[in-house]
């Protein structure tokens, strides 16, 4: 099921996202997402990218095999002082890049598909991929930043 991804001035987008709804249909959610991010061909989509509004995104979490993670009620619980910049886009903002300045390395957790918690670290590509979705669950789009 391939949702339409709203419009950038949707209030959505703008607002933080609270906690998942302990009804919500995951193996549901993480199929929609993930054949919403096939569609767009992005790296990341967070539900509310897609108008759905709950704390969950899809990402790559293998750049080389694409395999993907679906992340239910993320969280940054570390960042590391370093940080790095980079050309972001998104597809929410089609055409739009903008140097983006983040931390090099966080510690996250999130729970799968399956309410399992994981506690992870991540580095490189995929710790930005995660933060930017992370912020789309805080209601800030990387313009802002």
């Amino acid at each position: 099921m391939v949702l339409k991804l709203i419009p950038d001035s949707h209030p959505l987008l703008h607002r933080k996202i609270e906690k998942c709804n302990v009804n919500l249909n995951r193996p549901l959610m993480h199929k929609i997402l993930k054949e919403n991010l096939e569609h767009y061909e992005g790296v990341g989509l967070a539900a509310n990218q897609i108008g759905i509004n709950e704390r969950v995104f899809v990402m790559v979490s293998n750049l080389e095999t694409q395999e993907t993670i679906t992340c239910f009620n993320p969280k940054i619980i570390k960042e590391s002082k370093e940080t790095i910049e980079y050309d972001e886009g998104c597809l929410s903002y089609p055409d739009t890049f903008r140097e983006v300045t983040r931390p090099k390395s966080i510690e996250v957790s999130y729970e799968d598909v399956k309410q399992n918690l994981h506690k992870i670290e991540l580095t490189g590509f995929i710790c930005r991929i995660f933060q930017h979705e992370y912020d789309h669950m805080e209601g800030i789009v990387f313009i802002e930043r």
